[in-house]
């Protein structure tokens, strides 16, 4: 059973005492040390480290009780819970440390409740006081932190502008970095990518091949005086034109009388319309039995049929080849676009397509419903930087307004025309863009002006200071705020030529 064990040092002790008699302890024991307020081991941050570490190799429970502010303040920062004085329930086991023998010794489980004997979260009414005036500083804080960053604001301004419109032909070369206003060049760059595709197409040649076997009857006739048996699967024939050979489809008994005779049903070997002979034509018997019997057929045999099949032909090569292609570039252009910078476009005519490998699933007058082939392309092209052609459009339209006016982001509007030359990887084209220009307003200027001003104190100043074309547009979050930031870093102001 755990037990606990109160020592009541004397001012007198030294570390090392305090420290043996912790040691003493059996493992597991809950030590109450009471140092008295004149000791002067509680007077160093060693001392109280000596302690945990003693504690610690003893594997006991270390309490200290000390109504001493530094010597609480040291244990505490030694990681030894410390109380100010000894629970109620121990307070009649204090007394002057004796040899061990001696000491009072009881059962945690008899005398202290739960919470006692648990190892504290809070040291000390120091801790719980300091912990307190921090969480109020933080409290304080974080409520002025919400009044400068809380609310925000939203300001469009739409100034006075005239508009302009140029048209200027450009060049796109990918050895450019940087715009080159003078020559109207702006930077280009060469993207690549590789796809593999399958393909079909239906084959449109033609071939008339066998399909049906011809079929008819014959009719044998004895030639001795014996019985004659023939069997199943002889072989009959003609004898003139193109050989049709046939086989009997039953057994056949001659009677043992000359000339007696019997019919049975053929069927041709090979199918076809060259079964489909006439009548009187077969009259061959292939094999032994030739000796004994003669055969004719007595009408004409029929059923051989041909039927028109699809092969491969040249020209179906040729089709699934340029639609593979055609069906690849497109993949090939879809996903360099989505590959593409923010602000790039890639001219359909720069895309250049190069075959890797192709490979058919069939051959040239092979039966088959379709011609299938794989294929790897690599195609190249070349990605033109938008945003270049955006400041070049703007030069040319602040160049043409004299230089005193300045485009309004949002109204410029750049059409590039859809003829396109290449030259190798330098692309030729022209362009025709619009847009309104005014004067320059500045932004920090304006939010310094604005800040912490009510919204309509805000709204008279702006129109005061700037030739507006209509009252300035001033969203402030939280809608009951009322006033615009304090801080300039939380008010947005864009320049917009459009009239809200």
């Amino acid at each position: 059973m755990l037990s606990t064990e109160v020592i009541h040092l004397s001012y007198k002790d030294t570390i090392d005492t305090a420290c043996e008699l912790v040691r003493q302890a059996p493992p597991g024991t809950q030590i109450w040390l009471i140092i008295p307020w004149g000791a002067r081991l509680g007077r160093s941050l060693v001392n109280m480290k000596r302690l945990r570490a003693a504690a610690e190799s003893a594997a006991v429970d270390l309490r200290l009780v000390s109504s001493h502010l530094q010597t609480r303040a040291l244990a505490r920062e030694a990681g030894i819970p410390i109380y100010l004085r000894l629970p109620s329930k121990l307070r009649r086991y204090t007394k002057l440390h004796r040899p061990v023998s001696q000491r009072e010794i009881i059962s945690i489980e008899e005398t202290l409740p739960p919470q006692l004997r648990r190892r504290p979260r809070f040291p000390g009414i120091g801790a719980f006081i300091l912990s307190l005036a921090l969480a109020l500083f933080l409290v304080g804080v974080l409520f002025g932190a919400l009044l400068l960053l809380l609310p925000s604001a939203k300001v469009k301004l739409a100034p006075q502008a005239q508009t302009f419109s140029v048209q200027f032909d450009v060049v796109a070369n990918p050895t450019y970095k940087e715009i080159d206003y003078g020559q109207a060049i702006i930077p280009a760059r060469v993207v690549q990518v590789i796809i593999e595709g399958h393909g079909e197409t239906p084959a449109t040649g033609r071939m008339d091949v066998p399909e049906g076997h011809a079929s008819g009857e014959v009719v044998f006739a004895n030639k001795t005086t014996e019985p004659v048996t023939i069997p199943k699967g002889t072989i009959v024939r003609t004898s003139s034109g193109v050989t049709a050979r046939f086989y009997t489809v039953a057994d056949v008994e001659l009677p043992p009388e000359l000339y007696a005779h019997a019919r049975v049903g053929i069927i041709a070997l090979e199918p076809g319309p060259q079964g489909n002979v006439k009548a009187f034509t077969i009259n061959v018997i292939e094999g032994d039995v030739a000796q004994s019997v003669d055969v004719i057929n007595d009408a004409p045999t029929k059923g051989g049929t041909i039927k028109r099949i699809p092969i491969v032909s040249y020209k179906d090569f040729d089709k699934l080849r340029a639609e593979l292609i055609a069906q690849l570039q497109k993949q090939a252009y879809e996903q360099l676009v989505a590959e593409l910078d923010e602000g790039e476009f890639i001219p359909p005519e720069s895309l250049d397509v190069q075959v890797m490998s192709q490979h058919y699933d069939q051959v040239v007058d092979q039966q088959s419903d379709v011609l299938s082939m794989n294929m790897k392309i690599v195609a190249r092209g070349v990605a033109i930087d938008g945003k270049a052609l955006d400041q070049l459009a703007i030069r040319f339209l602040e160049s043409k307004a004299g230089g005193e006016l300045h485009v309004i982001p949002d109204s410029l509007r750049v059409v590039r025309s859809e003829k396109v030359e290449v030259e190798g990887k330098i692309i030729h084209f022209s362009a025709h863009a619009t847009g309104s220009l005014a004067p320059t307003i500045q932004i920090q200027q304006v939010k310094r002006g604005i800040q912490g001003k009510k919204i309509s104190e805000a709204s008279r100043w702006l129109q005061t200071h700037y030739p507006l074309r209509q009252p300035p547009s001033i969203v402030v979050l939280p809608p009951w705020w009322g006033r615009l930031p304090f801080l300039p870093a939380r008010i947005e102001v864009t320049i917009s030529a459009e009239v809200s």
